[in-house]
């Protein structure tokens, strides 16, 4: 009797600890994901097109939504040559976290490598199509490449990934990423 007790005591104080944990459920993270991409839209001025636009012209504060779920906005289409699949293509960029800005500061895969100089860095590699890469498999997302089938060599996007698309620490942490200025570059093409 008393071990049933017992039993029955560990099963009731192991129901409130889950109950209580501060674990986000996926539909909570959605619901946040949704609410930091619509305050990002809000304080850069940004708009969703309703269509991709023909000219493949964007304003500087106009994207579209493509069926990944992910925003794109083309700053530079590159050259007309576009990605293979199995193609080696490099990339520099810019990251922002619109959920939580202290995220980025907070984790080893902080990514800046765009700007003067590339800040002493070199790009990250990835093969298309493939979404680990010889580095790090955590800088390479079915999100980050989905803008090659728009764009060429040596051009320049802005695009807001949603986790799901994101990297494998996107996904796992709920993150949203804001890839300010992103630029590909063909290997072949060096």
């Amino acid at each position: 009797m008393k071990s049933g007790l017992n039993r029955l005591l560990i099963l009731c104080i192991s129901i409130v600890a889950v109950s209580c944990s501060n674990t986000k459920s996926y539909t909570e993270m959605l619901e946040d994901e949704e609410d930091a991409i619509d305050r990002l839209f809000d304080e850069k001025g940004f708009e969703v097109l309703p269509d991709f636009p023909e000219d493949t012209v964007f304003l500087e504060n106009q994207f579209v939504k493509l069926k990944s779920g992910s925003y794109l906005n083309i700053i530079d289409k590159g050259s007309d040559e576009r990605a293979v699949y199995n193609q080696k293509i490099l990339y520099r960029c810019y990251v922002s976290y619109p959920m939580d800005s202290s995220y980025i500061y907070n984790t080893p895969y902080y990514i800046q490598n765009y700007g003067p100089h590339s800040n002493g860095t070199s790009p990250f590699e990835f093969t298309y199509g493939s979404y680990a890469t010889s580095s790090d498999p955590m800088y390479v997302s079915e999100g980050l490449q989905d803008p090659l089938q728009y764009v060429g060599d040596r051009a320049k996007v802005k695009l807001i990934v949603p986790f799901r698309k994101g990297t494998y620490n996107d996904q796992s942490s709920g993150q949203p990423v804001f890839y300010e200025t992103l630029e590909y570059i063909f290997e072949d093409n060096l």
